[in-house]
């Protein structure tokens, strides 16, 4: 039960602490522009990262899989980041969280046009609702709503859903440890030339309270986020991570209400909680199945 119960809990924590990020990159964003956010945040990740590689040899990628690092690096980092931070930059917190409960249905989309891969009922049913609760909260009047912005997330979601595919190609060969080292490092490394070039130095003179921030954001919300969240992938379908990660939005929407004192309406409430009765779903179910297996 154990071993079943930690990718799914590998899921969930990751998914509390982007929604946490969402909340700390928006507050950010007073006194930083959102790419020099995105530079601050895989910097201190993939310093962090560092730590790691004193316990585990690091062994770089051969010509064959430096490919696959490259463009996995390259859509989790440079291009998933800066959309969705602009995203952020421009709509509400809390509708920021509720656009990303889009997650499921986006990887399911994209996991079939890859492989042609069906789901489940059970699986299609938590998509179905996972989509009805969104559509509430989206279609829900709210200050600071952006139609750009949340175009902006919609895609970087669909960026993320193919990195996502890569990175379980890799992890066949690679730890998810490795994995997730390699991919900030090398993402950082073409991250820092779009940025600077395109948007100048970022700059030093930041409160304390925003340093802390992005020192949180990096790694906790990027670092430790991610190592979690491919050490579950590792055991979990792409689909079924997809609908785990609905608990990002509505960590998301908890979290901007009690930093931000974003509102929330009936609608929203409403909408929030068909979303978690379609994670709840799944999980009941996938531990139903552990049971009856056994």
């Amino acid at each position: 039960m154990t071993k079943k119960l930690l990718p799914i809990l590998s899921i969930v924590s990751a998914c509390v602490l982007w929604g946490l990020a969402i909340v700390l990159t928006k507050q950010t964003t007073e006194q930083l522009k959102f790419p020099h956010i995105a530079l601050y945040r895989f910097l201190i990740a993939s310093l962090f990262l560092i730590l790691f590689t004193f316990k585990k040899k690091v062994t770089f990628p051969g010509p064959a899989d430096l490919n696959f690092f490259l463009l996995t690096a390259f859509l989790t980092v440079p291009c998933t980041f800066l959309l969705q931070f602009a995203g952020i930059s421009i709509t509400s917190g809390t509708n920021a969280s509720l656009i990303i409960g889009m997650t499921p249905t986006i990887f399911i989309m994209v996991s079939y046009i890859a492989f042609r891969k069906r789901e489940n009922k059970a699986v299609m049913l938590s998509v179905l609702l996972s989509v009805i609760g969104i559509a509430l909260v989206v279609g829900s009047p709210t200050a600071g709503n952006s139609w750009i912005g949340n175009l902006l997330i919609i895609t970087s979601l669909i960026t993320l859903s193919i990195s996502t595919i890569l990175t379980q190609k890799i992890m066949k060969t690679y730890s998810p440890l490795i994995t997730t080292i390699l991919t900030f490092w090398l993402g950082t490394i073409i991250l820092i030339p779009l940025v600077v070039i395109f948007y100048g130095m970022p700059p030093t003179d930041l409160d304390a309270a925003v340093w802390a921030s992005l020192i949180v954001q990096g790694v906790l919300c990027t670092s430790c986020a991610y190592l979690l969240w491919n050490y579950g992938l590792q055991k979990i379908s792409m689909a079924k991570a997809g609908v785990y990660a609905n608990i990002e939005p509505i960590a998301g929407v908890i979290f901007s209400s009690l930093l931000l004192s974003d509102k929330i309406n009936i609608q929203m409430a409403v909408g929030g909680t068909i979303v978690i009765i379609a994670a709840l779903l799944i999980s009941i179910i996938d531990l139903y199945k552990f049971k009856t297996a056994k």
